[in-house]
């Protein structure tokens, strides 16, 4: 990885972590404040994405690239809503880095199976990196079985973590894609901001649907109201995560065409589970054990092994 990519990944992690103080704050549902956030970046996107489509002409993008964009937002969705939901039933210090590092191992199996090579020491990060965000949850080392872990908010971390992973192989396919397809029309990073406007659109859209679709076949045209009047409720701090969201994969998203293994970005995006326990601990007063720190020093030396 180029210095640049690194320098833009750990700053997406924070960014990254912020936002996901703001969902743990939510009091709306899962479904609802993840339609709200997505929607808002979306929207906030949309005359880029017009003005981007013009400049390049609208036919210049293949099948191919819109069956990966569809199949990204899909993923995109079920790590949204799963993390939300798990939040309503857990500690954010404990649902945050399952969902986030489990994907670490599972990434880098998905790239040595597509041909891309990782040195023992980077497989040497990757696992401590997964036991590091295993320990960290725990308020004691005794509490090391599979109770520990046997939960509700655990099953929808462990949904959220399939949609990471699904989405961060696909990105990786898709944004090589599409700058092959335009790279002589415009730049890298501007091609990254249309993706991620696009991928929005791909969350909202589905979304929408499904709320539509679940409504009308349970007939409860009631509860398909109050979900987006509780959307419009949360536009505010709904808005404010959006923007975040946006700029957090988008600088991803740039960092993905300097780097050609993205299980690489996968692994040192997990810093953002440092900065949410941290942020956990100062803003919602959760507390700080000596399992959390035994699990960011093995997050942390995991994250300088993999560079």
């Amino acid at each position: 990885m180029t210095l640049l990519a690194i320098v833009l990944v750990l700053l997406s992690a924070v960014i990254h972590a912020s936002w996901n103080l703001l969902g743990k704050r939510n009091t709306g549902s899962g479904v609802a404040f993840s339609l709200a956030a997505s929607g808002s970046a979306a929207l906030l996107l949309s005359p880029f994405l017009l003005w981007y489509l013009f400049t390049i002409g609208w036919d210049t993008l293949s099948p191919a690239f819109w069956q990966l964009l569809l199949i990204s937002g899909l993923c995109q969705l079920i790590y949204l809503v799963g993390l939300l939901v798990a939040y309503q039933h857990g500690d954010i210090g404990l649902i945050y880095p399952i969902a986030r590092a489990l994907p670490v191992l599972m990434v880098g199996g998905i790239t040595r199976w597509l041909g891309l090579s990782l040195d023992n020491l980077q497989w040497l990060g990757f696992v401590l990196i997964t036991i590091g965000c295993l320990i960290v949850p725990l308020s004691s080392f005794r509490q090391l079985s599979r109770a520990a872990y046997c939960n509700l908010g655990v099953g929808w971390a462990l949904i959220a973590a399939l949609g990471t992973t699904g989405y961060s192989v696909v990105d990786k396919a898709a944004m090589a894609l599409l700058t092959e397809l335009v790279h002589t029309l415009i730049s890298d990073p501007l091609s990254a901001l249309f993706y991620l406007g696009m991928q929005f659109w791909a969350m909202v859209l589905p979304l929408l649907l499904g709320i539509a679709v679940y409504a009308g076949i349970q007939r409860t045209r009631g509860h398909h109201t109050a979900i987006l009047a509780q959307t419009w409720q949360l536009r505010r701090n709904a808005t404010l995560a959006g923007s975040m969201m946006a700029m957090t994969y988008g600088l991803v998203l740039f960092a993905m065409t300097m780097t050609d293994n993205v299980s690489l970005i996968v692994a040192l995006r997990q810093f953002s589970i440092v900065v949410g326990l941290i942020m956990g601990t100062l803003f919602l007063k959760e507390k700080w054990y000596i399992t959390r720190g035994v699990g960011v020093a093995a997050i942390l030396g995991g994250i300088l092994l993999t560079l």
